[in-house]
């Protein structure tokens, strides 16, 4: 499944960049998590509570930050497993100056589902389930930068 899209944000690119580089900030607004294990700043673990119809549970995915290109680009890769399937990720963004104090912030992720969830595919429910995240996510992450540039670190 490939997802993209793009979203502004006020705020300069390095301020977004530093943002989305960094594990504590961006996992604390991922849907879902319940648990994140930092390795470094660029390896951490999340755990999540997920649920797709009526298959319920856990997935642990471990992700790396990878192709840093500051304060323009990177790649965050992830793989994980639970419910009796196992997800492979691999998401990028590349920011873009929009005026004086914003960045417009564009994004691409590819997912590979195997196993039980992967079930689920064909009927569209998981596209919808990730649009329905990913739009959840963003909003979080406006916030939490917007917010951060504004004096009130989140």
């Amino acid at each position: 499944m490939q997802l993209e899209g793009q979203f502004k944000v006020t705020a300069q690119p390095d301020e977004v960049y530093a943002f989305l580089t960094d594990p504590r900030k961006v996992s604390s607004h991922l849907p879902d998590v319940t648990k994140v294990d930092i390795r470094d700043n660029d390896h951490f673990t999340v755990t999540a509570s997920v649920g797709v119809s009526h298959i319920r549970g856990t997935m642990i995915v471990k992700l790396t930050i990878r192709d840093r290109q500051p304060p323009v680009s990177t790649t965050i890769v992830g793989s994980g497993s639970g419910l009796a399937s196992v997800v492979d990720l691999v998401t990028s963004f590349r920011l873009e100056p929009a005026g004086a104090a914003e960045t417009v912030v564009h994004w691409r992720g590819d997912v590979r589902i195997s196993g039980k969830l992967a079930a689920f595919g064909p009927q569209g429910l998981l596209e919808r389930l990730a649009r329905r995240n990913i739009d959840g996510f963003i909003e979080g992450v406006r916030r939490g930068i917007e917010a951060q540039t504004a004096g009130r670190d989140t």
